[in-house]
């Protein structure tokens, strides 16, 4: 996956040119969800919001199409994590983060299978 498909903004950062703009905040029940013990907000499956769901998977939809996005959260003046430490920031505090990493993971599964039917499911990853 390209990088820089997603990024995490803080309040005070604008928004790459190129990229569309999601705000947390917009976002009704997101906060809720992923306010929640990692345990619980980390497995998308038994997320009780079908809403905060659905949105998670359009924006993995958005960066499997090559979109580029940007997600601002409400709780950082400035965030710098990169895509590639969001595996290991997403026990932070930041609903920004929290809410990449659910995307960048539910555009893994995408990812994961359209490679199992297009090899008939015989693909193992």
């Amino acid at each position: 996956m390209n990088h820089d498909l997603i990024n995490t903004i803080g309040i005070k950062q604008i928004a790459r040119e190129e990229a569309h703009l999601y705000q947390v905040s917009d976002v009704q029940g997101l906060i809720d969800t992923l306010d929640k013990d990692i345990s619980e907000w980390s497995d998308f499956d038994c997320w009780e919001n079908i809403r905060v769901q659905q949105w998670i998977f359009e924006r993995a939809m958005d960066i499997y199409k090559g979109k580029k996005i940007d997600i601002k959260c409400n709780c950082c003046e400035y965030n710098y994590i990169s895509q590639r430490d969001l595996v290991k920031s997403s026990n932070k505090k930041c609903y920004g983060i929290k809410s990449a990493y659910m995307i960048e993971k539910v555009f893994h599964e995408i990812t994961l299978a359209e490679a199992r039917r297009e090899s008939d499911g015989t693909y193992s990853a």
